[in-house]
């Protein structure tokens, strides 16, 4: 599974997770579940198979013809190889608030695909912290915020900085069915997008599930505990923004990867996943106060992804 770059709205999805219940594995995840038993918070009572959302994440991604254009609107292809860490931490602070911390590292290598056949690499790191509150029984508002700053290995590449962030509301509807309302904004060296939010999620039966949450639109089938099935969308790795005479690089935060991914428990909270399908689709944004259309092309960059999880066992 990618890991993200927007893993700080991760807040809005661990209120979306199934209930916690005991576990079984003791530690960590017994721990977990007894900190959040004995609290005002309300958390969605569907019965499900699905997994929980991670809360430690580690993988790989190779992508494959990823494309960018400079200033001059020349297009330059490239070949990348990620590795990722990103890890969430929930701290209860009362009845009803909760902080979430966390962090992101990732190490991306770019080969370009010209004649020179030239390498650069680019590390991240990103720390997230977020914030929700059990309003009532039925609605929780959340937010988060996330600086973001990546390096290039090329000579005179200084630190450059991305912002993102947040806000968000839940409505739980029914035991089924949940939305979710917001905003969210990416601040970054070569152009500012900002976009509201609208989501919802909808447990059909223990098995199959449909979700609107943005940024990981998908249906996921789950015929057993052990085993998890996703089909849809998460934010692209693959799309970067450069900016050479500044020496500036962000990761562009508005494009998609579109894949199917296979989850499989390998023991007790941990899991194994492989995904593989089409990086960097193009979203319907807001840039500078203009609305651009989406650009899909299913002929590029191709992506395949190994990853480690650990979502606490759920009943």
């Amino acid at each position: 599974m990618k890991t993200s770059m927007l893993i700080g709205c991760a807040a809005i999805l661990f209120l979306g997770g199934q209930t916690p219940t005991r576990s079984e594995d003791g530690g960590i995840a017994e721990d977990l579940v007894e900190r959040w038993s004995d609290t005002d918070f309300v958390f969605p009572r569907a019965k499900t198979n699905a997994p929980m959302f991670p809360l430690l994440s580690i993988g790989a991604t190779a992508y494959r013809n990823s494309e960018v254009k400079n200033p001059q609107g020349a297009a330059l292809e490239y070949d990348i190889d990620r590795m990722t860490q990103s890890a969430l931490l929930p701290i209860q602070m009362s009845r009803r608030d909760a902080l979430i911390v966390g962090n992101y590292l990732s190490y991306s290598d770019f080969t370009i695909k010209d004649d020179t056949g030239r390498s650069f690499n680019v590390t991240s790191v990103g720390l997230p912290a977020g914030w929700f509150r059990q309003a009532n029984a039925q609605w929780q508002v959340a937010g988060f915020v996330m600086p973001l700053a990546h390096k290039s290995s090329e000579r005179g590449s200084d630190w450059n900085w991305q912002y993102l962030g947040g806000v968000f509301s839940r409505y739980e509807q029914d035991e089924n069915l949940w939305w979710a309302f917001g905003f969210y904004f990416d601040i970054s060296p070569e152009e500012d997008f900002y976009i509201p939010y609208i989501g919802a999620s909808w447990t059909i039966d223990e098995r199959w599930t449909i979700s609107a949450i943005m940024p990981w639109p998908g249906v996921v089938y789950s015929p057993s505990k052990d085993w998890t099935m996703r089909l849809g969308a998460s934010p692209s790795g693959a799309s970067w923004s450069f900016v050479p005479e500044q020496d500036e690089i962000a990761m562009n935060i508005s494009t998609w990867d579109f894949g199917l991914s296979l989850d499989r428990r390998v023991y007790k909270s941990l899991w194994f996943a492989v995904e593989a399908g089409y990086g960097g689709l193009g979203t319907l944004r807001v840039s500078d106060s203009h609305i651009e259309e989406p650009e899909f092309d299913l002929g590029s960059s191709q992506f395949v992804s190994l990853s480690l999880t650990f979502r606490p066992e759920l009943d």
